[in-house]
């Protein structure tokens, strides 16, 4: 069995259910509403806010939604501490349109701050939201439907099988081998969240299409 030695090195998470998603972001609709703000296109910086831009759409009423994507890859897969833009908006005027831009979480600032800085001068009136804001954002948007003071790592519904295949593949990096059920024991306890083996099991079942992992007579899991 894999060694639990290695536990340590995951950060804290904090998982949402898609029920607790839509509650936050209806709440978050509410507080719009009561702010007075009335935007008439909703942008959503992919890919993280396109699932809770929709989803305010649908709350606002709001039949506008655009989107451009933010990132921190170069084309040669090289990492820059900055995002960058990846994909532009589209070629559309929204200099006379009030514009409410939408992300999934807000870690540092930095995604926001860029992507204030980059709609500034071409739309009439900019706010933001994001649902989930982390302690001391070096911008805060101006609407958060849930803010944490102690850093987390936060699983969305709609991400919940990207970060799983990272953080399995951390596991199986780390312990040089792990059933299922270590890979389930050792992000649970470590992360302090709920994992179903079902998950791990889709994950560990895309891995091995693409190559990444093999299971020996034992049912553990290794990386190739």
């Amino acid at each position: 069995m894999a060694s639990m030695h290695e536990a340590g090195r995951f950060p804290k998470a904090l998982r949402l259910s898609w029920n607790e998603v839509e509650g936050l972001l209806w709440d978050m609709a509410g507080s719009i509403r009561r702010d007075g703000y009335d935007p008439e296109v909703i942008i959503a910086v992919a890919r993280g806010g396109l699932v809770p831009a929709r989803i305010l759409a649908d709350y606002l009423q709001k039949k506008y939604l655009c989107t451009f994507q933010m990132g921190h890859w170069h084309d040669d897969a090289t990492l820059e501490d900055a995002p960058r833009i990846v994909f532009p908006m589209p070629e559309v005027d929204l200099s006379d349109k009030r514009v409410l831009v939408v992300d999934d979480v807000s870690d540092e600032g930095c995604t926001m701050e860029g992507v204030v800085a980059y709609l500034r001068g071409k739309v009439e009136s900019i706010r933001t939201a994001v649902v989930v804001s982390k302690a001391q954002p070096r911008l805060r948007a101006d609407y958060s439907a849930m803010t944490i003071d102690e850093w987390r790592w936060v699983f969305f519904p709609w991400s919940l099988h990207e970060d799983l295949l990272s953080f399995t593949e951390q596991v199986l990096n780390a312990t040089g081998g792990a059933t299922a059920e270590d890979i389930v024991r050792i992000l649970g306890e470590s992360m302090s969240v709920d994992i179903a083996r079902h998950e791990i099991e889709r994950v560990l079942a895309d891995m091995q299409r693409s190559g990444e992992v093999k299971e020996d007579g034992n049912r553990v899991w290794t990386l190739i």
